[in-house]
């Protein structure tokens, strides 16, 4: 079965919500949305992103991967990057949007989308094609301030 497509709208939360997730015991649904300050559907939404990445398993435990990445917390950041542009959608939803304006970016990553989830509707399919092209603008203008500096 795949994995559903996540729909956590900001990157830079997903990646606090996974070092919380490794840092708490027994950590759940409720104490990431007190900690995020959302609801607990929002909380499902970031934890579902952490899964989607291969972080967290099913139970919020985290994945061998994801304890690799806390070994050293101060590059989590960037080991998590490397994981999303890795991943073949997300990949190449990276390179379109590097390469075309936002507006192409999003009309092909629609067209990626739809092709591998083709049960989805055109909402959905809308919402999180968006939200994967912000992760994508997220680490890309991450990079430009990190070549800046």
């Amino acid at each position: 079965m795949k994995k559903l497509l996540p729909q956590a709208n900001t990157l830079a939360t997903v990646i606090r919500t996974f070092k919380f997730i490794a840092n708490t015991m027994n950590c759940s649904l409720n104490d990431i949305a007190d900690f995020n300050k959302f609801e607990v559907r929002q909380a499902a939404y970031y934890s579902n992103a952490c899964y989607f990445l291969e972080l967290i398993d099913e139970n919020l435990k985290l994945t061998s991967l994801g304890e690799d990445i806390m070994q050293d917390p101060k590059r989590a950041k960037v080991r998590i990057y490397e994981q999303i542009i890795k991943n073949e959608l997300i990949g190449q939803l990276f390179a379109k949007t590097a390469l075309y304006p936002r507006r192409t970016a999003i009309k092909e990553g629609k067209e990626l989308v739809r092709g591998l989830y083709p049960e989805y509707g055109e909402a959905v399919i809308d919402r999180r094609t968006k939200c994967l092209i912000g992760w994508c603008e997220e680490i890309i203008d991450y990079m430009k301030t990190q070549k800046n500096s």
